[in-house]
Order: structure tokens, then sequence, then C-alpha cells
């Protein structure tokens, strides 16, 4: 099996280096790393290739989506390693991932946990109300969506599927495009990317759960996922649901004292949330451009 690496990459010029540093140091050496700038205004660029990276360019915005299918057209592996330009993976990430496609067929791509590689409150706060569901050692198996953060799919179950280009909620609509294919997405806990994000201040915070938010609205008012209710019902935002769901999943990852700790910040980051929603479901125009980009086609659901 042949690893493309594919690192969509929009001003990371502190951590695309890193990225692709770790893409290499792997156990299972990548037949290719390929870093997409997408027309970034720093040296994200110069910092991708003489981290020893293939660098192309997208000569405008086209997004997370729009970067990670420029990698795919020029790609040659016949699997498709999807790393975040601030994501760490460990040096087994894609010999693990080959282990579970020779032992099952039917799995279309394999994921992991997530890791916080930003000690303080606000990398803790981002790890937590962004990435519970995936901080937790829990029984390896399938999943209905996983991070794209760092993501290894077999190129015969993508076909021709490609991402929205938008961020918001395009890896989403791209997991369910290639399970319409036919196939698994499966979760292994082995696997540990590290996040090293830069959203390291208040104003950074609050930006980051508002976006939130507004996917929340988008992805559950065009694609079948869980908290469809949400746009029938916005008043049940207000009983703050993903807050609950967070602090129980803290706690059973060993983390009830930073519940605790945290509790008045995860509040303030569910506001943001709440505010976000309704910001999106108050411009229908705009709100139906997204929506229409990140439904999948009929074609790719089959």
């Amino acid at each position: 099996m042949h690893f493309s690496v594919v690192i969509p990459c929009r001003n990371a010029e502190r951590t695309v280096a890193g990225a692709v540093r770790s893409a290499f140091d792997q156990t299972e050496p990548p037949l290719e790393v390929i870093v997409v700038d997408d027309a970034s205004d720093d040296a994200s660029a110069d910092a991708a290739r003489h981290a020893g990276a293939r660098v192309l360019r997208n000569s405008r915005r086209r997004n997370a989506g729009g970067a990670r299918n420029t990698g795919m057209e020029a790609a040659r592996g016949d699997a498709l390693a999807f790393l975040d330009a601030d994501a760490v993976a460990p040096p087994d990430w894609l010999e693990r991932a080959r282990r579970v496609f020779e032992s099952d067929p039917e799995v279309a791509a394999v994921g992991g946990r997530i890791a916080n590689g930003r000690p303080g409150r606000w990398g803790e706060l981002d790890w937590f109300l962004n990435h519970s569901e995936w901080i937790r050692s829990v029984a390896a198996g399938p999943r209905k969506n996983i991070p794209t953060m760092g993501i290894v799919y077999r190129r015969d179950r993508v076909g021709d599927v490609r991402f929205p280009e938008t961020n918001s909620g395009e890896d989403t609509a791209f997991a369910l495009a290639v399970l319409a294919r036919g196939g698994r997405l499966w979760y292994e806990p082995a696997i540990v990317l590290t996040h090293l994000h830069e959203r390291l201040d208040g104003a950074s915070f609050r930006e980051k759960q508002i976006a939130c938010g507004r996917t929340i609205y988008l992805t559950r008012s065009a694609l079948d996922r869980p908290g469809r209710v949400l746009v029938r019902f916005p008043a049940l935002l207000f009983v703050f649901p993903h807050l609950w769901m967070t602090v129980a999943r803290m706690a059973r990852a060993g983390y009830a004292g930073k519940a605790v700790t945290l509790f008045p910040w995860l509040i303030a980051g569910e506001v943001y949330r709440i505010r976000g929603f309704f910001e999106a479901k108050r411009e229908p125009r705009s709100a139906a451009g997204v929506m229409n980009a990140i439904t999948p086609s009929p074609e790719a659901r089959g």
C-alpha cells in the first residue's frame, strides 16, 4: 500500500513544518507528502518546502475542503492520508492504518484519538469543547464520523467523491458520501494525533466557538447528523446539551477535576456556540449556499 499524505494549509507557518516532519517520520514511509497552500498570507509554503514537502498552491482561497481536493487530484498513492497543518502524527500512524486495511477490506478509512498539544486554559478549552468525543481510549470499532485532522482513506473507496469547498462540515459531508458508496469508518484509539492549534487567547476562543455554532446549524440542516432536532426546536440549545455531553465525556476520560475548574469557560464557549447557531439561522441566503455545498450529491449518496 502506497500512502500519499495530503496537508491543507492556510496561514500555518508556525506549525506546518512539524506536521510535514511527522508525516515523513513514519515507520511506514509515505510515497509522498503534499502540502496545499490555500492562498496563505504568510510563509507557510516556504516552511513546508524546507521541511521536505511537495508544495502546491491554490491561486485563490478554496478553504480546507478545496485544498484537500487539490491534493487528492495530484496524489499518486492508493491510500489518501489527510493530516491537518496544526497536527502531529504519531510514528506508527500509517503502519496502524495499513494493518486495519489488510485485516478488513470493508474498512474505507481509519482515524484515531486526538491529544492536546497546547497546555493551559485555551488549549484545554479548545480540546474539550471541540474534540471531547475523541479524547478517550475506548474500544476500536466502526464510527459514523471521524475528524479529518488525521485520517487515512482507501482511494478506491473514495472514488470520485470530493470535499465541499468550505470550512463548515466539509469533513463530515465527505465521510458520509464515502460511506454511501459502501464500507466503514474505523476508529483506532491506538493512533493518537497531537493537536497544536494557534487559538491561544480569548478572542480566538470566542471566534472558534461561534464558528462551531454556525457549523452545527449548517450541517444539521443539510446532513443526517445527531442533533437535527435543534434546527426544528432551537430553544433546546438553552438546555446546553453539548455542554453536558462534554462534561460527561471529560469525567469518563478522567478529567472531572478539569470539568469543575474550567466550567465557567465551558459555559462561555456554549454561549458563543449558540450565538453562532442563530447567526447562521438568520442568514438564509448564505446558509443555503453552504448547505447546498456540503450536501452530498445524489450520485455520491448512491
